[in-house]
């Protein structure tokens, strides 16, 4: 027989299942009163200042996070009937009052599996073989005139081989001199992924199959249909990935920085912003994309880097991040507490969902 935590996951799998015909509020009124609702039972959880709900990240911070950054309207609405669902509450006009009762545990449940399926994995993708990187890096460094897209470098194995062909008259793709830019100028550089491609794994286990349905439909709540754009080969096109320096990329990977476009600008121009202003070597700064010569080559997608950026925000705002930080330093060293504690638990659902590969580096 399953346990009772088994059993309550599945139900969770099965209110996040979105295959079918996402629900829809018949009116602008039944939105407008669920979204009260929400707003009215949000505020009596944070009144109640129940310790459960603020450790080990702030619960109510990360659904009132995750319904503002929802890119989408729909998507809204799947936050509002996925949030009552897990509640056991029906959204009907005729719902004014919650039992508060038992609604703290209920939340933090419901919590407990956005973050385990869908942000913990997504700070914590495997990096993909070199082999499927190869094409993607080379389009995307062309695209991107060989330069890192936040820090401008060059890139340094290009830059040897330009030089090895043409000494001191070796030039970037713009036309300018190699040698007048100062070394400090030139940097290895990796293509990111915006969004994983482990999102769009669908071989393994069932249980990594089953992982990968979970966060695929945690993604419906920031922007529904958004899977559309990364399914089969398209999480491995340029519109999914950026060229990075590795330090860049490792902040981009671990959602410390994200890309908001600004308004009454060029196309694909953005701030970058980091959520640690105080530790980061390049944010803020604006940058305007590459675009490749006669648009051969598309440029990274702006919903793709909007959702980034959402679920950047997230992690933020609720300290979620951080937790997962402390969860991933174990992966790194399998840390024991003194007490004999450790983040096993949370270890094996990452290592059993096919996030990890259970080395220590």
């Amino acid at each position: 027989m399953s346990s009772p935590l088994h059993r309550h996951q599945a139900s969770l799998e099965d209110l996040l299942d979105f295959s079918a015909e996402p629900p829809i509020f018949p009116s602008d009124a039944a939105r407008d009163h669920a979204l009260h609702l929400f707003t009215h039972v949000l505020d009596q959880l944070d009144a109640s200042q129940n310790e459960l709900l603020s450790t080990p990240f702030r619960r109510i911070e990360m659904i009132r996070s995750m319904h503002r950054h929802s890119q989408t309207q729909p998507s809204k609405d799947l936050i509002l009937q996925s949030f009552f669902s897990s509640i056991d509450v029906d959204i009907l006009p005729t719902t004014n009052e919650v039992d508060m009762g038992s609604v703290a545990a209920k939340v933090v449940a419901f919590t407990d599996f956005l973050f385990a399926n869908f942000f913990l994995p997504s700070d914590a993708v495997l990096p993909g073989s070199g082999h499927r990187l190869k094409a993607l890096r080379r389009d995307c460094l062309i695209r991107d005139r060989h330069r890192c897209v936040v820090t401008r470098k060059f890139d340094r194995n290009e830059a040897r081989k330009r030089y090895e062909r043409d000494g001191e008259n070796a030039e970037d793709d713009d036309g300018h001199i190699l040698t007048q830019d100062n070394m400090q100028q030139f940097a290895n550089l990796e293509v990111a992924h915006i969004l994983p491609h482990s999102l769009m794994t669908h071989e393994g286990s069932s249980d990594m199959i089953q992982a990968r349905k979970n966060a695929l439909a945690i993604l419906d709540m920031f922007d529904v249909g958004i899977r559309h754009l990364i399914e089969g080969l398209n999480i491995d096109r340029p519109t999914n990935a950026l060229t990075l320096t590795q330090e860049v990329h490792n902040e981009f990977g671990r959602f410390k920085l994200y890309f908001e476009p600004l308004v009454d600008a060029p196309q694909h121009t953005y701030r970058i912003q980091s959520t640690e202003p105080i530790f980061s070597p390049v944010a803020p700064v604006v940058r305007t994309l590459f675009l490749s010569e006669n648009r051969t080559t598309d440029a990274p997608l702006p919903r793709l880097l909007a959702i980034h950026a959402a679920v950047t925000k997230v992690l933020h705002m609720c300290g979620a991040g951080a937790y997962s930080e402390n969860i991933l330093r174990d992966t790194e060293e399998l840390v024991i507490e003194e007490d004999g504690t450790t983040n096993l638990g949370k270890l094996v659902a990452l290592r059993m969902g096919g996030w990890w590969n259970g080395v220590v580096v």
